[in-house]
């Protein structure tokens, strides 16, 4: 893939081609001289969204961008960077302490989400660039309990005191411990799926590794993909956001293992029946962007993820929205691509009438922006 040098190279593209892990194939003094020819209106405000400064600055420094991260825009990127490797370390902190406690307790578990993804960082490419948020884990069903429960009387806060469990969970209330990181123990890796069968297909294909001196477990790359498809679609639109895709780009761009990873992910996403067919379409393209990202695609990357980069953008220099506000508007563009209704939770963002002023202004939008 080789960049074209314009007066005015679209700034998008230039975030995307960076981004990109295969990125090193593109002549880099072509990104470079596009990053310094770019209109960088909003973009610190649109990488801010993304959640993908860390990933970002990394890219910046492979490619000898020096001169981008001494800008004003290459400050804000480092310092949102520097937070989001902060917050990394908080939950490797967090994991540490936890792997320790299950060990001491003879609890077997496989990390899962984020927390695996660090822990084969020697495998996966960037995997550790990525913003991590909560300790996820799973864990034998008849362990669960008693593992929350010595959380709780070793000081762990409950995450939202005032909600009430529902009983078709598939993890346990979340708590919060000491480092202020979430630990959210689970009994299966979605709603529905009985916890035992999740234990056994999971464990089957686990991969051992060390963690802080400690052997633990981690899913098959192929059940890491399919667990990232499967939280981006249950998110609706919201997984079309950088940050969900590149938790999948990493694990694309380990090269012909990661291939045989997203064709194993594609063949369940064809197969997808009832309720979750309407959905498929989101999931395949979940699947296009991230592996375009990860190096798995040549050619321009995906007309979609372009368009909802450039409506986000749009937005943010035209309008001063709060970041929910900004949410709820780029993730109901989103949905409208795939004729999927108005989001449950739009009314925390926006009123029903909103959602319809937001569909509305996006299509003209798209008309006026269609090339």
């Amino acid at each position: 893939m080789r960049l074209r040098i314009r007066p005015d190279p679209d700034p998008v593209a230039v975030l995307l081609a960076t981004l990109r892990v295969a990125g090193a194939r593109i002549e880099k003094r072509a990104l470079r001289e596009a990053w310094s020819n770019s209109d960088r209106r909003g973009l610190a405000e649109l990488i801010d969204f993304e959640e993908c400064a860390l990933w970002l600055a990394l890219r910046l420094r492979q490619i000898g961008a020096e001169e981008t991260l001494a800008s004003g825009l290459g400050v804000t990127v480092t310092q949102l960077a520097r937070d989001i490797a902060a917050r990394n370390f908080l939950v490797d902190a967090e994991t540490e302490s936890m792997l320790g406690r299950l060990a001491a307790l003879d609890i077997p578990c496989i990390l899962l989400k984020g927390a695996a993804r660090r822990a084969l960082a020697h495998q996966l490419p960037f995997a550790d660039a990525r913003e991590t948020f909560d300790l996820d884990l799973l864990v034998p069903a008849d362990a669960a309990p008693g593992l929350w429960e010595d959380l709780w009387r070793h000081g762990y806060a409950l995450l939202h005191p005032y909600r009430k469990p529902r009983p078709e969970d598939h993890r346990l209330p979340g708590l919060v411990g000491p480092t202020g990181v979430t630990a959210l123990i689970h009994t299966s890796v979605a709603p529905g799926v009985p916890a035992d069968l999740t234990w056994k297909r999971l464990h089957a294909t686990a991969t051992r590794v060390q963690r802080f001196g400690v052997e633990t477990l981690v899913p098959a790359t192929t059940e890491l993909l399919w667990d990232g498809m499967m939280h981006a679609v249950r998110s609706g639109a919201r997984g079309l956001r950088l940050h969900q895709l590149l938790a999948a780009t990493c694990i694309v761009a380990q090269g012909d293992a990661g291939d045989d990873d997203v064709r194993e992910v594609r063949r369940r996403i064809a197969h997808a029946t009832g309720s979750a067919a309407p959905y498929a379409a989101l999931a395949g393209a979940w699947l296009d962007a991230a592996t375009w990202l990860g190096g798995g695609e040549d050619g321009e990357p995906p007309a979609l993820l372009r368009r909802a980069l450039h409506w986000r953008l749009a937005l943010i220099r035209r309008l001063p929205l709060e970041r929910r506000v900004l949410g709820a508007c780029a993730d109901e563009a989103s949905r409208l691509e795939f004729d999927l209704p108005p989001a449950r939770g739009m009314t925390r963002g926006l009123r029903p009438l909103g959602a319809v002023l937001v569909r509305n202004a996006y299509r003209c939008w798209r008309l006026a922006n269609t090339a």
